[in-house]
């Protein structure tokens, strides 16, 4: 009978050991699955998180793509507008030139003008002159 108590009392031993290792690993479990669920949770957040990020930068890339077309034309216009500024700048010169030319020709030509004045004057006295004379005859 001792051997009976003996064997009861290590089998209510082993029982307690049991059920404390057996609440050790459900409590284990428990927190095993607690973490689980929270990384997973992390996990999904920062999947969601990664795909806001992917779409802002699908958005900026969208917008730098766009910038970069505006300045491409922006910079041809500016090729254009500065290409037409040359011409434009060319055609003043010249025709500056042409506007002093011909105001040197207008004053030779005032001065020509001028010239034949005094001459007709001149011959026209004369020819007054040789009218009285003439009538004096």
């Amino acid at each position: 009978m001792d051997k009976f108590k003996e064997f009861k009392g290590l089998a209510l031993l082993s029982m307690s050991l049991s059920n404390r290792k057996v609440s050790s690993l459900r409590a284990d479990l428990d927190a095993s699955n607690a973490k689980n669920e929270a990384l997973t949770n992390e996990k999904k957040k920062l999947e969601e998180e990664m795909m806001a990020k992917e779409h802002e930068a699908s958005g900026l890339s969208k917008k730098v793509e766009k910038l970069e077309n505006d300045l491409d034309e922006t910079e041809r216009n500016l090729r254009e507008t500065t290409e037409k500024l040359r011409e434009l700048e060319i055609k003043l010169e010249n025709s500056e030139r042409q506007v002093s030319k011909l105001e040197q020709e207008k004053i030779k030509l005032e001065e020509t003008i001028e010239e034949q004045n005094e001459k007709f004057k001149q011959k026209e006295k004369e020819l007054e002159e040789t009218l009285k004379s003439i009538e004096n005859l």
